[in-house]
């Protein structure tokens, strides 16, 4: 297999028509498991546990200080072997802690409580001890859910855009989440009685369908656009749904975490598994798999089936990141793995800049693509940063389009990378 580095892109020469999976299929949790520390950009947590300590699920084994920084807790029982430094999946140097299941899954029990007799203060704590990461927003990347809940909006939007061209990943909520999605968005509506809740789904056949059946017997209405990755970045949702890019009057939610949120605060139940679309042609068995939390990818890839893939994806074909390492731990908030075969793959090497502006005409917070990949490949990252190139929502439309195949996305990937 031919691993690929971060600074390179992924040009599928021909468009797939998205699947759409049906069932879940649960991955065994293995023996070794790897929980990451990191978090969002350099900030982690530190661990609480050493080396032969015993853990019990809902655990507590690593916080942080900062209000973003969400708490990771053990999703097995067993005993700590080990807390070290290790390469996760896009290649980055993470503290990890590796835990050795005993497979009896002892629990730790949690405090009750009553969400409706919180203060609106309590009640964002309660939700980042639910320790849940949101990615919806990409300007800052991978935060504690409890972030994206104020305490008085006109608009909320729940959040199901969520495509890929090999898959549609919204199909569990109005399946398999099915009853945990309907109590999570009751209790939005508990928390903000007069606000107007709107469901914001891909415009695929079956999502319009699903949704609107889900949500016959809401108050909750339902916008369907076409399947467009600049969706992920919350203020962009927003722009579009309610022209509110500042998010003023408007609280976007991720629809994935949905659920979760519903089962922490109404059953006092951590979630500690992830729902991963698994596809391509390297894999036996596509669909969407149930990964707990800690497990490596590497299981989940026998678990699939996959056979000698030539590239490997995490996120989706329009904006993830190379697969750097196998036996790394899932990061949390990626939904989608792709393991691609040779002939998936467009081997055309990037060409010069020929100034079409194709970029540009595409990126949804009107960039000048071209001139920041320029501006990254001189190493003039504060121009770069001048130039707005700190906006990137990173959904790699502009690669896409380039028919000189330039590796726009990564290159500002890189630039933000630098500079924090």
């Amino acid at each position: 297999m031919k691993l690929f580095s971060i600074s390179k892109a992924v040009h599928v020469p021909k468009f797939k028509e998205a699947e759409h999976f049906s069932t879940i299929i649960d991955v065994e949790a293995p023996k070794n498991m790897v929980y990451s520390l990191s978090q969002q950009h350099n900030m982690k947590c530190s661990p609480t546990v050493k080396r032969n300590d015993r853990v019990l699920v809902n655990q507590i084994i690593g916080v942080g200080e900062n209000n973003s920084v969400v708490p990771v807790y053990a999703s097995v029982s067993g005993t700590v072997k080990q807390v070290t430094t290790k390469v996760d999946l896009m290649g980055n140097k993470v503290d990890v802690i590796l835990i050795e299941n005993d497979f009896l899954y002892e629990k730790e029990e949690r405090e009750a409580f009553d969400y409706s007799a919180l203060t609106f203060d309590e009640l964002r704590e309660k939700i980042k001890a639910l320790g849940l990461i949101e990615t919806q927003n990409l300007s800052n990347r991978k935060r504690g859910m409890q972030l994206s809940f104020k305490d008085d909006v006109k608009n909320v939007l729940i959040n199901a855009q969520e495509s890929g061209l090999y898959g549609q990943v919204d199909s569990y909520l109005y399946e398999n989440e099915r009853e945990d999605f309907l109590r999570g968005l009751g209790l939005v509506r508990s928390l903000y009685k007069n606000a107007n809740i709107t469901v914001l789904s891909t415009s695929d056949a079956d999502s319009v369908i699903g949704f609107t059946e889900l949500l016959k017997n809401t108050d909750v209405k339902l916008i369907s656009k076409i399947p467009t990755q600049f969706y992920h970045d919350m203020n962009l949702a927003s722009r579009d749904v309610f022209g509110d890019f500042a998010m003023k009057y408007t609280m976007v939610v991720d629809a994935f975490l949905l659920p979760a949120v519903a089962r922490g605060l109404l059953d006092n139940r951590l979630t500690h598994y992830q729902l991963l679309l698994v596809n391509g042609g390297a894999v036996k068995n596509p669909g969407i798999y149930k990964v707990m939390s800690g497990t490596t990818l590497n299981y989940v890839m026998e678990a699939a089936g996959v056979e000698d893939p030539f590239r490997v994806v995490a996120g989706n074909i329009l904006s993830g990141d190379a697969v750097f390492a196998m036996d790394a731990p899932i990061n949390r908030g990626i939904r989608e793995v792709l393991f691609l075969n040779e002939n998936e793959v467009n081997k055309e090497e990037e060409m010069n800049c020929i100034k079409c502006g194709r970029c540009a005409d595409v990126c949804p917070v009107g960039l000048q693509p071209y001139e920041l990949n320029a501006l990254v490949i001189n190493r003039d990252f504060d121009e770069f940063f001048k130039n707005r190139g700190g906006m990137c929502v990173e959904c790699g439309r502009c690669s896409y389009v380039c028919p000189s195949k330039r590796h726009l996305l990564q290159s500002f990937k890189t630039a933000k990378k630098v500079k924090r």
